[in-house]
């Protein structure tokens, strides 16, 4: 098996899931240094990025199944032409390498929820229109139909859609831990916003499926949590892990709005640690949901873990990592 984008929290996550249920795994990485544990671990190492061929196809050889995970998450800063190098031209050098190795049997490919953008109260199913938001959203969309392109043409592919994936190792839900933590976080208007988590075992098990099933192949799978959840009641769940209480009342949009539109005028140096941005505004204040009848009826799946689990694994390894401070 082959898995990109190895070294980020999933991608780490799914290696060791797949090592643990005795699969030979090879991964493709632009960093030796960042792919030693996963060496460590009994992965075979290809040195190299997404968008170079000869690593690509050195990487593809022999394998029977791709899990593709290579990406690059929004952030302050970071030129369109990079996501799009990353996501689009990464993904079609990675297909056409794919298409001319006789191994292969599966091709599982992670894009994202975000793809629909914002979905409202309703949960969205995946026959739903792209609205991407940003260029992160706009790429992986634009990834996304060129998967659909090859699977049309009988290439044995399965497009993965997580949700909002969380748990130990992820750090890019950690300012939002902080802030609860810090009983700064208060809610921004009056409207309930509504969450799709999924917690990070779940999604790995989620992902093996999509590479084993025979039903999943030419499928599409939105890949979250059981239930859709009130941003409040996750803030709740962190904060009873945490050992506090959220404050009482809530932020008025139209003063969220004002302090985002300062921040983003910040450099990118210091807009990661601002208070509140446009693309966290955005986070906060817009429902993405779900409908993932569609995995429980192909691949059995249901998400197992219940929030309140969750929440109180992530906070036991933010605090053991000295991410958070530790309990009093």
């Amino acid at each position: 098996m082959l898995v990109t984008g190895a070294t980020g929290f999933l991608g780490a996550n799914l290696v060791r899931r797949l090592l643990s249920g005795g699969a030979r795994v090879r991964v493709l990485a632009r960093s030796p240094e960042k792919a030693k544990p996963l060496l460590d671990q009994g992965a075979r190492i290809v040195v190299g990025d997404i968008t170079d061929t000869v690593a690509v196809a050195a990487a593809v050889e022999d394998v029977e199944v791709v899990y593709h995970l290579a990406g690059r998450l929004l952030a302050p800063g970071v030129p369109g032409l990079e996501y799009r190098r990353t996501h689009v031209e990464g993904t079609k050098l990675l297909l056409a390498c794919c298409q001319e190795a006789p191994a292969l049997e599966r091709f599982v490919h992670c894009s994202t929820t975000g793809v629909l953008g914002v979905t409202g109260d309703r949960p969205a199913d995946e026959s739903a229109p792209f609205r991407p938001t940003n260029v992160y959203e706009a790429t992986k969309a634009e990834a996304e139909l060129a998967v659909r392109d090859a699977s049309r043409a009988g290439f044995p592919a399965v497009i993965a859609r997580p949700g909002l994936v969380y748990g130990p190792g992820d750090l890019h839900l950690l300012a939002f831990f902080r802030s609860v933590l810090r009983r700064q976080f208060r809610p921004i208007g009056r409207r309930t916003v509504w969450l799709h988590p999924i917690y990070i075992d779940d999604m790995t098990e989620a992902l093996v499926r999509c590479g084993e099933r025979d039903a999943a192949v030419g499928e599409c799978f939105h890949l979250a949590g059981r239930r859709p959840v009130a941003l409040g009641e996750l803030a709740q769940a962190i904060a009873r892990a945490g050992g506090t209480r959220l404050p009482p009342g809530h932020i008025p949009l139209r003063a969220a709005r004002a302090v985002a539109a300062l921040c983003d005028r910040l450099p990118p140096t210091l807009k990661a640690s601002a208070p509140l941005t446009r693309s966290r505004l955005e986070f906060l204040t817009h429902s993405r949901v779900y409908d993932v009848a569609k995995a429980q009826r192909l691949l059995d799946f249901a998400a197992p873990t219940e929030l309140s689990t969750g929440t109180t694994r992530s906070m036991a390894w933010y605090r053991g990592e000295g991410h958070l401070p530790a309990a009093v």
